[in-house]
């Protein structure tokens, strides 16, 4: 995995310091610098890379940092982690790739994002996305799904890009070397502003920033002037001018502060002349001058201010802490401190400062060894532990919007119709809570799981109303990601999750849920609804959520379901031998411990692979609320679009009956046309028979006439052939006829006896041939 053994950084004064390893190639030796650094967001650790391609892994857990050589990545542009998993690593490659790996795997097991013609030389971030740049190019990649997501259209014909970067609000602001500013919105990307800036009086921008909360940018120019402006409407908010003798910014960094509410008030500045300057922009003057004795070309700052990492021009790396910068500034707000033990002042005042001194003292990293060294947080204290870790603000004014509205609202509400409790103060804070999380947000009327899931928490922060509704609040946006996508049915998204980590991590148990015909619904849905509060006893429980809020991490609830499960695999598979059973034991109480989950649970969370991994899938990290303003709304994007309209508590009973009279009217409509469907076809049907007997009638009629003109023709035919005899037979007769009168005149002596009779005869047999000859003809006519 790894090509060199463990080796602590070498101490120089009170910073450490790292130089890079010297490639031997053919006899002769190059000279290799580091290039990028990029800090983790939980600040555990850090990489860097040099200019032969290697990464640096430095641990900064210990007391004594100590790094690891890595294999070789490539040459880059930009490095950078991932804020949806503290492990992968995006780096930006002179190829035009964007590679991303995981730190903790083989470094030869990758993936690339390709879609850059030129290489990109910066990255930032918002939520599941980040945004690349190369010098005519600007595209948003989708993290989750390691694919473009957009590429924006800018005109790069004339110009050359700058810089181009995300704010946590969504904002995207491109910069070109021209001093134009192109102004977007992610959620309208077909919308976009234009700027010049020299309108606000600056020219040759060198480089900008935004601040943690999104709300300003800070624009740094040549004439050494910092201008602020409002990102809502990107007005011109502050105009600072640096001192005379600072030879100009080539760019800026934030050092946030633990008690800046993401305002940060302290940038640094490195000079042209590479010194680095610490600028206060409320105090508008320079609070502290870092000149080295080598000059630097690359800084970086942790995420939190604690620490921060410089590259001098020579290529070594060094490492310090904020607090040695600042010594004075904290030796100042010590004394401070004294004087507020020591004088009288406001009650408000004072508890400003038990506040602050209470968050110094509670930091994380003293609270994680507690939970290693004792397992749990004391009772006495846990509920100011968890308001401190989670960032409970107490926001009194946006939660008294809410309950003044509830006051004000006449409902009942199905989802509290079935959850009694005897203890009438506890039936109280639960119906009070729902309500103001429904009045946060209407859709959530529709979840039965609702009391169940904040129940345990009220019973917590019971003594502190406003706290608890928070608590919820903050569990509902960090713990129930996508849970709303099929809503009202259970999120079969998640469960699909939990079902492959399963088939991963135990398949022969899946089997046995498969066979008996459990489905995750049933296994997985009921521990997720309850935050496991129906199968831990109370003190398992606390136990359970102590590592769990504590390690901010909101995958590994999903991983802990999977690990009840498994730690209950002889028990299903020996005891539990009908459905029936299987499904009551996840409703119901059992006898496992905590720590034998949160055990099972942190294995999979280290050997999942990334592809089925939740961190893969859900933002896997604590989103705080905000000290003022309203809450921020719920995730609406994680409901089905036909829920998503901004509806009130009032009218979703409106808009049930309407959905069922729309349902009636609908079937009303549909039987309406399939009867006019029915009898269309039935038309077409005979129309078609009538055609079709239409045609055959026809057929028939052509055919009688043709044999009515052939009989005619034949008729017409005998009828000559009969004239034409009857011709002869007449010729023929006068023949005869003659024949015999010239006989009887040439004999007429010799039959005078007989003269009489014979002409009688003959005179008889002439009517009767001419009679015979006329009925013939006769016959003949009438037949033509």
């Amino acid at each position: 995995m790894y090509r060199n053994k463990w080796q602590n950084l070498r101490k120089v004064d009170d910073n450490f310091e790292l130089e890079p390893e010297t490639s031997k190639k053919t006899q002769c030796f190059s000279r290799v610098n580091f290039t990028h650094i990029a800090f983790a967001l939980n600040e555990e650790y850090f990489v860097a890379i040099d200019t032969a391609g290697y990464l640096y892994f430095i641990d900064l857990l210990n007391n004594y940092p100590s790094y690891q050589k890595l294999g070789n990545v490539g040459q880059a542009t930009f490095l950078a982690f991932s804020p949806i998993n503290k492990f992968e690593l995006l780096i930006g490659l002179t190829t035009a790739n964007i590679k991303i790996l995981r730190v903790n795997a083989n470094i030869s097991q990758f993936c690339l994002l390709i879609a850059h013609k030129i290489p990109p030389v910066q990255i930032s971030f918002y939520n599941k996305y980040c945004i690349t740049f190369s010098r005519k190019e600007v595209i948003i990649w989708c993290l989750r799904s390691c694919s473009k997501a957009r590429q924006l259209k800018i005109n790069t014909k004339n110009v050359v890009i700058k810089k181009a970067s995300f704010s946590n609000l969504g904002h995207i602001v491109v910069l070109y070397y021209n001093d134009n500013i192109q102004i977007w919105n992610f959620n309208q990307l077909e919308n976009d502003v234009k700027i010049d800036a020299k309108v606000f009086g600056i020219r040759s921008i060198k480089d900008f920033i935004f601040t943690q909360n999104g709300r300003a940018i800070i624009i740094v120019s040549a004439q050494n002037r910092i201008i602020i402006l409002n990102t809502s409407n990107w007005n011109l908010m502050k105009t600072l001018n640096l001192p005379e003798n600072f030879n100009g910014i080539k760019c800026l960094s934030f050092v946030p502060s633990p008690l800046d509410g993401g305002a940060n008030n302290i940038i640094t500045c490195l000079s042209s002349s590479c010194d680095l300057y610490f600028f206060d922009l409320n105090q508008s003057c320079v609070i502290h001058t870092l000149q080295l004795v080598k000059p630097i070309k690359k800084i970086a700052v942790s995420p939190t201010g604690r620490y921060m990492i410089y590259i001098e021009k020579e290529g070594h790396l060094k490492l310090m802490t904020t607090e040695t910068l600042f010594s004075e500034k904290y030796e100042a707000a010590k004394t401070l401190k004294e004087k507020c033990r020591a004088i009288a002042h406001k009650t408000d005042d004072h508890l400003q400062c038990v506040r602050q001194n209470i968050k110094h003292e509670l930091r994380l990293e003293k609270l994680i060894l507690i939970l290693k060294e004792f397992g749990e947080y004391p009772e006495k204290y846990r509920i100011l532990i968890w308001s401190t870790v989670l960032q409970l603000p107490a926001n009194r004014d946006a939660y008294n919007a809410l309950a003044n509205k509830t006051a004000s609202t006449h409902f009942s509400l199905d989802i509290l119709k079935n959850y009694s409790l005897a203890n009438r103060s506890k039936r109280m804070l639960l119906i009070t809570t729902v309500h103001c999380l429904i009045q946060w947000c209407p859709l959530l009327v529709q979840c039965s799981f609702l009391p169940d899931l904040v129940f345990p928490f009220l019973m917590i922060f019971q003594k502190d109303q406003l706290l608890g509704f928070e608590m919820g609040l903050t569990i509902l946006l960090n713990y129930c990601q996508k849970w709303f996508e099929y809503h009202p049915l259970p999120p079969l998204n998640v469960l699909g999750i939990i079902e492959n980590i399963l088939l991963r991590a135990d398949a022969t148990l899946l089997n046995v849920f498969c066979e008996r015909g459990i489905t995750s619904s049933e296994y997985a849905w009921p521990l997720l609804t309850t935050a496991m509060s129906e199968v831990l006893c109370g003190s398992e429980w606390l136990i359970l959520w102590d590592h769990l809020i504590s390690y901010k991490k909101p995958s590994l609830l999903l991983m802990t379901v999977v690990a009840y499960s498994i730690c209950s695999r002889e028990i299903i598979i020996s005891s539990l031998h009908t459905g029936e059973n299987i499904r009551k034991y996840f409703t119901r109480q059992g006898h496992i411990k905590a720590q034998e989950l949160l055990k099972i649970a942190r294995q999979l969370d280290n050997n999942v692979p990334l592809r089925i991994h939740p961190s893969h899938y859900i933002r896997n990290e604590i989103m705080a609320l905000p000290p003022n303003g309203p809450y921020p709304p719920f995730m609406l994007d994680d409901f089905p679009k036909f829920l998503t309209d901004q509806i009130s508590v009032l009218e979703l009973e409106k808009l049930k009956e309407k959905s069922r009279m729309m349902h009636e009217q609908s079937n009303k409509l549909m039987e309406i046309a399939e009867t006019n469907r029915l009898k269309h076809e039935a038309e077409v049907f005979m129309d078609q028979i009538h055609q079709t007997r239409l045609n055959e009638a026809q057929r028939c009629f052509k055919k009688q006439i043709s044999d009515l003109n052939w009989k005619l023709t034949a008729t017409k035919e005998q009828s000559e052939t009969r004239e034409i005899r009857l011709e002869s037979v007449r010729d023929h007769f006068h023949d005869n006829l003659q024949l015999n009168l010239d006989i009887c005149d040439e004999d007429i002596e010799d039959l005078k006896d007989d003269k009489t009779t014979r002409y009688e005869q003959l005179q008889q047999d002439v009517d009767k041939l001419e009679y015979e000859v006329q009925n013939l003809l006769d016959s003949l006519r009438s037949q033509k």
